[in-house]
């Protein structure tokens, strides 16, 4: 009975991680749609500021990012290392790996951004702010 057990934690575990491995040539190939002008969420016309968020493994390059209020932005995901994704908490928008996505936040403030991929062991942590100004 504890060879199963043992096993079954061994699989959860190699699970775990293979959430957050590289998968390199995913990610380079999504980047060239995001190069292409693939955008999700669109807003309300073309993008007059670009924002370039990278993430590796359980965080983000940058503590925060500043965008202005009631502007279409061209908010991009590049994943270099894991996969991952965005979520901006209050708000309807999401960015996924290796694409862009325009959002225009009419409202000043602090937002959360994370990740929204299941990405392993820091994933709760996984968080960035964006201010709004």
């Amino acid at each position: 009975m504890k060879k199963w057990f043992l096993f079954g934690a061994i699989f959860a575990l190699v699970l775990v991680l293979a959430a957050c491995g590289g998968n390199k040539s995913n990610n380079e190939a999504n980047n060239g749609a995001a190069n292409n002008g693939a955008s999700n969420n669109a807003g309300s016309g073309a993008a007059s500021t670009n924002v370039a968020v990278k993430a590796k493994n359980w965080q983000f390059d940058q503590k925060e990012y500043h965008i202005p209020k009631g502007t279409d932005v061209a908010i991009s995901l590049e994943s270099t290392e894991g996969v991952h994704g965005i979520e901006i908490k209050g708000t309807d928008y999401t960015v996924k790996n290796g694409s862009t996505t325009t959002v225009n936040i009419a409202d000043a403030g602090e937002y959360e951004m994370a990740c929204n991929v299941p990405c392993g062991t820091g994933h709760s942590q996984m968080k960035t702010k964006l201010i709004v100004k």
